[in-house]
């Protein structure tokens, strides 16, 4: 079965769309929310959150009454303090 190679896009990458839109959510958003919005997999969404969070870009909270997990930038942690 022949298969094709295809390019990048030009543009924003996934994870700086993700974050663009986490800022834009201060209340929080969840991992579906995101898949809904970028047309992208669950999968390939976490694969991002994991890199955001490692850089601190973004925090998560679970949510025990959705039971899911819920992302927030992180100057929203700041400004509770």
């Amino acid at each position: 079965m022949p298969f094709t190679i295809i390019s990048s896009t030009p543009g924003p990458t996934t994870t700086e769309r993700i974050l663009e839109l986490i800022l834009t959510h201060p209340e929080g958003i969840t991992v579906k929310t995101l898949s809904d919005r970028l047309n992208r997999p669950v999968s390939m969404i976490n694969y991002c959150l994991k890199d955001l969070k490692g850089a601190k870009f973004i925090q998560a909270k679970f949510n025990l009454e959705n039971k899911q997990w819920v992302y927030y930038p992180v100057s929203y942690f700041k400004n509770k303090k």
